[in-house]
């Protein structure tokens, strides 16, 4: 995670000297409305429930939004969470070997990875508010949404011959949860007069109220209803793609 801190550090500075040089400009460029279309690379660090199964993660999103006039926004984000620090690993204590590993079918040792897999899924509005005078539409945004949270233990083996622990088997093991999100977001945005570079850089948290979305885990035998409270805050930066509406009074009409 320490390249990450490191690249999104250096992405900063590049941004900031962006943010400076626009700001120097003289042409004004007034409010506009549209949709922005944006991809999205953060780090967010586990807290509550979500602490004690999974370490730092990743996270790649996609959201589509409509920018009004007056700066309020409305749309829809997806964010994809993968990463490989994975804290709980007893799922597999009742089929461990004498020496701690897993006996493939063809009775040799195979090698398990576990990664963590999610997917969050939200209904987003926020509010820009304006800080430079030349450019009324960037600033400072604050982002809030309500969705949908599904993360499970993605368990990958060596070998296809541990039955055990692939196809349908797998799923008494990966700890599928789900359930009721929020989030929220503030940072800086920024959308250029001639389109070259809009970007949007910040920080983020999330909240999920969730429980187990299996009927029942092997290692257990019994099914988990334990309801939990899922919590994620990390920075988050990303590039966007506008596309501008005219309003009523810039249309033009022509009759013959």
């Amino acid at each position: 995670m320490k390249a990450g801190f490191r690249s999104l550090l250096v992405l900063s500075f590049l941004i900031a000297g962006v943010f400076h040089a626009h700001a120097q400009q003289k042409t004004v460029f007034p409010k506009k409305q549209g949709f922005l279309f944006d991809v999205q690379y953060g780090i967010q660090n586990p807290g509550g429930d979500l602490e004690e199964r999974f370490g730092w993660n990743s996270t790649l999103g996609f959201g589509a939004r409509y920018k009004f006039e007056a700066g309020w926004t409305l749309g829809v984000k997806y964010n994809w969470m993968f990463g490989n620090r994975v804290k709980e690993t007893n799922m597999f204590d009742s089929i461990l070997g004498p020496t701690d590993e897993i006996i493939d079918k063809d009775g040799l040792f195979s090698v398990i990875r576990l990664n963590q897999r999610g997917h969050t899924m939200t209904l987003n509005g926020g509010r820009l508010f304006p800080i430079l005078k030349n450019n009324k539409n960037s600033g400072i945004l604050v982002d809030v949404g309500f969705g949908f949270m599904l993360h499970r233990i993605d368990i990958f083996a060596s070998s296809l011959t541990v039955p055990q622990i692939t196809d349908d088997y797998e799923k008494g093991y990966d700890r599928l949860t789900g359930g009721m999100a929020f989030t929220q977001f503030i940072g800086y945005q920024h959308l250029d007069p001639k389109k070259r570079v809009n970007f949007q850089v910040g920080f983020s948290f999330q909240q999920a109220f969730t429980k187990s979305m299996r009927s029942i885990d092997f290692d257990t035998r019994t099914y988990n209803d334990t309801k939990r409270t899922d919590l994620l805050q990390g920075v988050r930066i990303g590039i966007m793609l506008p596309v501008y509406t005219k309003k009523i009074s810039e249309e033009e009409f022509f009759i013959d």
